[in-house]
């Protein structure tokens, strides 16, 4: 085991969100009432604690879009070796990847929810990085197979429709991270998500 991988593999996994319009499916419009504020509309949020400045320092975060946790690996080995030609410390860059995210009760579900926003397009829709549809419990553990793998530092997760996928996000599957120690809980996530009108129901301590 590399050192790299050592120390990947403790250091807490770093979860933001893209919060945009109803939701990052161009259908989630017509399934729900609720719309970001005008002017946060495209807002990155952390919902991890986390030293990430996700804006004041664009140089400190990247964010990768890829199709397979295989290629999400590469794109992150290739930044870090960019970053040690230029005579930096890799470890000071987080590579984030982005996820779109559709979470139900179960797969099964979830699949129904995504043909039923797939229907209300024209054309097929070819998702632009990796797509997570299913469970709490699968999201959670896709995110722990992503730190153990050193596949990327964090996530940036696209919900779908906007508010109920964040809820689960929330509710659900940030407590399992916690609980495995996957990742920290962030003590202002409440005050953050308040700005757009969200409210998580449990956070773990």
């Amino acid at each position: 085991m590399s050192a790299s991988f050592s120390s990947l593999r403790t250091r807490p996994l770093h979860v933001a969100v893209e919060l945009s319009g109803a939701g990052h499916h161009p259908a989630s419009a017509a399934h729900t009432e609720f719309r970001i504020p005008v002017g946060l509309s495209d807002y990155w949020v952390q919902l991890t604690s986390s030293s990430l400045d996700l804006v004041g320092d664009p140089g400190s975060v990247v964010r990768v879009r890829a199709h397979d946790l295989r290629e999400a690996q590469q794109r992150r080995e290739a930044i870090r070796a960019r970053v040690a030609e230029d005579g930096r410390d890799p470890d000071s860059v987080a590579v984030l990847l982005d996820i779109e995210v559709l979470l139900a009760d179960d797969h099964r579900s979830a699949r129904r929810e995504l043909a039923r926003l797939d229907a209300g397009l024209r054309e097929p829709r070819v998702p632009e990085s990796i797509s997570y549809v299913g469970s709490a419990s699968g999201l959670a553990g896709l995110l722990a197979d992503i730190r153990a793998a050193e596949v990327a530092d964090g996530v940036t997760l696209l919900p779908l429709v906007l508010p109920r996928v964040l809820d689960r996000v929330v509710d659900d599957v940030l407590p399992l991270l916690h609980d495995s120690g996957v990742t920290r809980p962030s003590a202002v996530l409440g005050e953050v998500l308040g700005r757009f009108g969200l409210s998580p129901r449990e956070l773990a301590s």
